[in-house]
């Protein structure tokens, strides 16, 4: 079976791409499988995590990035002739290639056009991993930018359009997929979580306690500063540590009060199971999370959790008052408390963590992904 996957670029230390790339590399080891991946924005950049050698990388050498030297006038005709350069090697690529089975991410609306436009017969699946109520419109900017809420409308219509050709889409969870099976049929499989496999857990005694994303309003950080602030009121001998891509300066944030009060802002870290096998809790506080991959990664090495219960992952990962603590949405002061209650009690994070271990498992390779080739083979075998 020839599967294809296509991603612009696998750059960035993000949820998606290691989820994307821990799904080939475990598809490409199976027996009568042969895996591509189709990118065309990678240039000479490394993948952000390791590619098994057994999958096969073609980049299309297109190269968008590249179009931020120009003006605005050249940047557009150019961008408008690279598109139909992509268009035209991604077609006469998948000529030669011959895909069983194709694959796209919702919000890459423009790959998934390039992959209705192939012609021959193979089977398309759409992968969601952000909920749809949110993808083209979860910039608050937008709001209050007539032209952004104009390109927001075009984007769902042009979306809601290219997936409708498509065979299946499978989303993280039954409320997403119900939004998507408007336009086709739908499938509810989980993310995998790249586990801990260091053979080492914290031991819960660090006064350190851990966020791991990106820098952006969607995270929660504000409301991450504004929960530190009564904590370390309480535990002034504790430490946050953050732990992401992105401007930390495009959010609310005072450098020097953040010193003063032991927020550590850090790059993301590749090594980052060894950041949280050093600190004590882990904390999400996110406006939406349509899985939260970073939530099993904590909970695989003995971390106890602590999230809101924001639309629509947590809740369907964290076990409240057993592996860790979901807390009405925006609460900040029950959020402060449940910290507070962790550092005070060592006992109770032990326990915690012990039972964070055992639940992490459920999203394993060896637990998930045999879903993934269930409906690969399903996909094969039915030609309608």
């Amino acid at each position: 079976m020839r599967i294809v996957f296509v991603y612009p670029q696998f750059i960035h230390l993000a949820g998606t791409e290691r989820v994307l790339i821990d799904k080939m590399n475990y598809l490409s080891s199976q027996e009568d499988m042969n895996v591509y991946v189709v990118t065309y924005d990678q240039g000479t950049h490394p993948f952000a995590f390791p590619l098994a050698p057994s999958v096969n990388h073609i980049d299309l050498n297109i190269c968008f990035y590249k179009l931020y030297r120009y003006n605005y006038f050249k940047r557009l005709f150019k961008w408008l002739k690279y598109r139909r350069l992509l268009r035209k090697r991604f077609i006469q690529l998948m000529a030669i290639v011959n895909p069983d089975i194709m694959i796209a991410i919702t919000y890459h609306p423009y790959i998934m056009s390039l992959i209705n436009a192939c012609p021959g017969y193979f089977k398309k699946v759409l992968e969601s991993h952000i909920d749809k109520c949110y993808l083209h419109s979860n910039d608050p900017v937008i709001r209050n930018n007539l032209f952004k809420r104009i390109k927001s409308i075009y984007s769902m219509v042009y979306l809601n359009h290219e997936a409708r050709k498509f065979d299946i889409l499978v989303s993280l969870h039954q409320k997403d997929a119900n939004e998507w099976s408007k336009y086709l049929k739908t499938r509810v499989i989980t993310n995998i979580v790249h586990l801990n496999d260091t053979a080492r857990t914290s031991n819960l005694e660090s006064k350190h306690i851990i966020f791991v994303g990106r820098y952006t309003i969607q995270k929660g950080i504000p409301d991450l500063f504004k929960i530190w602030d009564k904590v370390y009121q309480k535990h002034p001998d504790w430490h946050l540590d953050l732990f992401g891509d992105g401007d930390i300066r495009e959010i609310p944030y005072n450098e020097e009060y953040s010193i003063k009060k032991n927020i550590h802002i850090h790059p993301s870290d590749p090594d980052i199971f060894s950041r949280y096998i050093e600190s004590a809790l882990f904390v999400l506080t996110s406006l939406y999370e349509p899985f939260g991959l970073v939530i099993p990664e904590a909970m695989s090495c003995g971390l106890p959790v602590i999230s809101f219960d924001c639309p629509s992952g947590p809740a369907n990962i964290i076990n409240d008052g057993v592996d860790g603590f979901l807390i009405k949405n925006r609460d900040i002061d029950a959020f402060a408390d449940k910290i507070s209650l962790l550092i005070e009690s060592p006992s109770l994070r032990r326990e915690m963590g012990k039972a964070a271990i055992l639940s992490s498992q459920r999203y394993s390779a060896e637990q998930i992904m045999p879903q993934w080739l269930n409906l690969f083979n399903e996909l094969k075998n039915n030609p309608s």
